[in-house]
């Protein structure tokens, strides 16, 4: 033992070997897994539910921290560090395009409908109450609403929204790992990796609390880990590693955005071939299945089981004709306004949707970057061995995903994995051709792919400039409102505080919420968050007897409480023949200004009245 040795308490001497640990994991961490801390803190969050809250997060917290510790030490690699292209060229424009709307808060339908409510709720427990009634239309995964909420509570409202920024530059730099061995140049690799995220789909999510980016990613990074590793065989420990985190990765993206699984599965695909490609014992291959079907099911099993408890269902209420969950219609069906119709245009459906933009969402603009890639993801697969291995990967992701996306919904917000995969297919295929020395119809088919997926960027780029989900201007649009806006800024954390007494103590007195609005259900958190909710506006719930039962049940057990409900004006009248359907009728109403979007430049006006029973009994009134 040296003199220095002696020196050193022992206590010092663990907070040394403490300190080297974090810096040796925080050395391997990159931007995406500081990100992705926040998710883990949301899943392990889950596990707790059952517990009170203030017991649940002095859990949580410690326990988030050692999982992602060991998710980060378990990398197989460091993550190359991003070259200053990358900020520049990526990260800056991807920067430019969030802030011009960040300052205009998100006013999406689905925000005001349940995205709010399932987030605040998800934070503080179970999403529905015990003796609650489907306060939201249904009670969907609550995870991305909480990580998003995780990011209101820190930043405020308007930059709460900053989270899928963040996730779009984790994709970027998932992407740069990608495109490295086909594009060796930096400067050109990363505008590549804008070109393939320059998608409008993609970017008129950036400003929004919609869940659909935050998965990104995570599939991103699973693809890259099947296509990057080499023979999984001969390093068994490091196989059964990338399975455990593919698997997780795959999982918590479902957990994410369920609809994912559809365009994930041909991601298994490839994992279970590669995997079993091989002579490993069947003892070690039931062992990784094992740690890999753990790992899948772990961020998917807290809500999965509560809400099967809940319907009878593990993802209702969707495929309600396979589950027979008695609390909805026994359908299959998704929304018909989206996708092909018939099996000749489902199977056509990725080519079709470049012809038919009205039938892709709301949204009604495509600039065609799936149809393209699609179409030569298929000439890749007839191609077949004069291809390498990664390329023939990708374009039997392309097309088996788009395959089972059009046969189960066709809508293109749920394919935005593809999109992004799409213009990584058709920069990789340019880049092998660019450097087929000596072919000129090569290069001319190099140039030709670049030329379209360039001039399907400054598409996008012009959707993105007038339209997004929530229909707000852009700083060159209104840029005195945009500097108005900006004053909100970090400071857009409350409505309540913004109200005047006598409207907070109209608030307090309520004793049951009963949602009749379709767009107040968000608003109930921030301004009675104590009081039980039922709800009575999903009409796919309340067409069904046993959901008319258990309504007049949970009603009853709140029998004395003072029941209130809030609507906006324009959908008074649909709220009232919502409570006529379940027996109930509006008392008065009185008109109240609201701050909805946490600052006092955006006002509101709601009716807030009270419940009154029918007096024909609930349980015999007939749609």
């Amino acid at each position: 033992m040296t003199h220095s040795d002696r020196a050193v308490p022992a206590p010092m001497k663990k907070i040394s070997g403490l300190w080297n640990l974090m810096r040796c994991v925080t050395a391997r961490a990159d931007f995406g897994e500081g990100l992705f801390l926040f998710y883990f803190v949301v899943l392990v969050r889950q596990w707790f539910w059952p517990l009170e809250n203030h017991l649940a997060w002095w859990l949580t917290i410690p326990l988030a921290l050692v999982c992602w510790y060991f998710y980060v030490r378990n990398k197989n690699e460091a993550a190359p560090p991003a070259e200053i292209s990358f900020w520049l060229m990526v990260a800056l424009p991807l920067l430019f395009v969030y802030a011009l709307r960040a300052p205009f808060p998100d006013t999406s339908f689905d925000i005001w409908s349940l995205r709010l409510f399932h987030g605040e709720r998800g934070l503080n427990g179970f999403i529905y109450r015990a003796g609650e009634f489907f306060p939201t239309s249904a009670p969907y995964n609550p995870t991305p609403d909480m990580v998003t909420a995780l990011f209101r509570h820190i930043l405020g409202y308007r930059l709460g929204t900053i989270v899928n920024l963040l996730a779009l530059i984790w994709a970027g730099l998932v992407l740069d790992r990608l495109l490295r061995t086909a594009i060796r140049t930096g400067w050109v690799r990363s505008i590549c990796v804008l070109l393939a995220l320059g998608t409008e789909h993609v970017l008129f999510e950036i400003n929004n609390y919609m869940p659909d980016l935050l998965a990104l990613p995570l599939m991103l990074e699973a693809t890259r880990l099947l296509l990057e590793s080499k023979d999984w065989n001969r390093e068994p420990n490091k196989a059964r590693r990338i399975c455990a985190r593919f698997a997780f990765l795959m999982g918590t993206s479902v957990a994410l955005k369920p609809s994912n699984a559809v365009v994930c599965a041909p991601l298994l695909v490839l994992c279970v071939w590669r995997v079993g490609n091989g002579r490993r014992p069947v003892r070690k291959l039931a062992i990784d299945l094992l740690v890999s079907v753990a790992v899948f099911v772990a961020p998917l099993a807290p809500y999965t089981v509560w809400v099967w408890h809940l319907t009878g269902s593990p993802i209702f209420p969707v495929y309600n004709a396979v589950f027979h969950s008695p609390l909805y219609p026994a359908t299959n069906g998704w929304d018909g306004r989206w996708g092909g119709f018939g099996a000749r245009e489902i199977l056509a459906w990725p080519i079709l949707i470049f012809f038919e933009p009205q039938r892709t969402a709301e949204l009604a603009v495509y600039s065609g970057r799936l149809s393209l890639a699609f179409a030569v993801a298929l000439i890749c697969l007839f191609v077949g061995r004069r291809l390498n291995r990664p390329t023939r990967a990708i374009s039997f992701i392309i097309v088996a995903g788009s395959f089972l996306w059009s046969l189960t919904m066709g809508y293109i917000r749920y394919a935005l994995y593809l999109e992004v995969l799409s213009g990584v297919l058709l920069l990789w295929l340019a880049a092998k051709l660019f450097r087929s020395a000596g072919s000129k119809l090569a290069v001319t088919s190099a140039a030709a792919i670049c030329g379209v997926v360039v001039l399907q960027f400054f598409a996008a780029a012009k959707y993105v400039a007038h339209q997004e989900w929530s229909l707000r201007p852009t700083l060159f649009d209104a840029p005195s409102a945009w500097l108005e806006e900006s004053k909100y800024l970090l400071r857009d954390r409350s409505i309540r505080r913004l109200l005047s007494p006598s409207q907070r103590q109209k608030f307090d007195r309520i004793g049951l919420w009963i949602v009749s609005g379709s767009k107040t259900a968000g608003l109930i958190p921030f301004l009675n968050k104590r009081a039980p909710v039922l709800g009575v506006r999903s009409a796919g719930i309340i067409a069904m007897e046993e959901s008319r039962r258990q309504f007049a049940r949970a009603l009853k057990g709140y029998e004395g409480r003072a029941m209130y409900s809030i609507a906006v004006p324009e959908d008074y009248e649909d709220a009232v023949a919502a409570l006529h359907q379940v027996g109930l009728k509006p008392g008065d109403y009185s008109e109240i200004i609201l701050f909805p979007f946490f600052a006092p430049s955006h006002l509101v006006a709601v009716r807030l009245f009270d419940i009154k029973e029918e007096n024909e009994p609930r349980e015999l009134k007939k749609l």
